[in-house]
C-alpha cells in the first residue's frame, strides 16, 4: 500500500521548479582580470557559480515526476462483486482492510445485488466506512474520501444514471 500512496503523491507533483546554469546566464565573454599579477585567485568568467550573479551548479530542473501503475496491480484492484451472506460489521471491515489497506475514509458503492441489505446494515457500524447507492454518488463524498471501491456491476448504474 505504501507504493500506491507514494506513486500516488508522486504523480501530483509538477516538476515545474527551474534555476539558471552556467550556459544559461547571460554576459561572461570576457576574462575578468588577467591572469597574472593580480595577487587574486584565477577566474576565466563572470558566469562561474562563485561569481554573485553566475549560474548554479547541479540546480533543479523541470522533470517529470509520474510513475506508472503496473498492469498485475492494475488487475488486482479490480472487484467483481462484493457480498455478503449475513451482515456481520466485522467480515466487512476485514474485506475493506484486504481491498483498500488502511484508508481512513473510504467509500463503498454497492450493487443492488441479493446482499445489499447484509453490506448496508455491516456498514453502518463501521466508523472509517461510507456506503452509499451508485444513484447517490456526489462529488462531495468522493473528494472526501481517501479510497471508493466500486464493483463493476455498480459502474454500469453510475454509467445509465450520468450517461
Amino acid at each position: 500500500m505504501r507504493f500506491l500512496q507514494l506513486r500516488q503523491m508522486a504523480n501530483a507533483r509538477l516538476g515545474t521548479h527551474n534555476t539558471k546554469r552556467r550556459s544559461e546566464v547571460r554576459g561572461g565573454g570576457a576574462k575578468p582580470w588577467r591572469q597574472k599579477g593580480t595577487g587574486r585567485a584565477r577566474r576565466g568568467s563572470m558566469i562561474s557559480a562563485q561569481s554573485v550573479g553566475g549560474g548554479r551548479v547541479h540546480t533543479p530542473k523541470p522533470r517529470d515526476y509520474t510513475q506508472a501503475m503496473p498492469q498485475k496491480m492494475r488487475r488486482a484492484a479490480m472487484v467483481d462483486s462484493l457480498s455478503m451472506d449475513k451482515p456481520r460489521s466485522a467480515d466487512l471491515a476485514k474485506a475493506l482492510s484486504a481491498l483498500a489497506g488502511e484508508a481512513r475514509k473510504l467509500v463503498l458503492v454497492p450493487d443492488k445485488s441479493d446482499s445489499y441489505t447484509n453490506l448496508i446494515k455491516s456498514g453502518r457500524n463501521l466508523a472509517d466506512a461510507k456506503l452509499l447507492q451508485a444513484n447517490y454518488l456526489n462529488i462531495r463524498d468522493l473528494f472526501t474520501c481517501e479510497k471508493v471501491i466500486i464493483p463493476l456491476a455498480s459502474l454500469d448504474v453510475i454509467k445509465s444514471y450520468l450517461g
